[in-house]
């Protein structure tokens, strides 16, 4: 099992590879905007490349998620120790 200091540092690890890839996505969607007159071919691979990053940034919620629940987990078990 992971330490609490350890999974801190895994949330905001995550955190930050989630604004990278939103920021991805956001440009890249602009990029589709602008490619109203783009060719098939290139147009199909921005899109390709748009569902790839929309399946990291679900992966890395579900993994983001577990992280969070594990941190309560933590918090659980300290609210669970009587003081002396």
């Amino acid at each position: 099992m992971a330490t609490f200091h350890e999974l801190q540092t895994q949330q905001r690890a995550l955190l930050d590879d989630l604004e990278e890839l939103e920021e991805a996505t956001d440009a890249l969607v602009g990029m589709l905007r602008g490619f109203a007159e783009t060719d098939a071919d290139e147009a199909a691979d921005h899109h390709e490349r748009l569902a790839w990053l929309q399946r990291q940034r679900a992966g890395l919620l579900v993994v983001l998620s577990e992280t969070e629940r594990s941190l309560l987990a933590f918090d659980d078990s300290d609210s669970l120790i009587a003081p002396d």
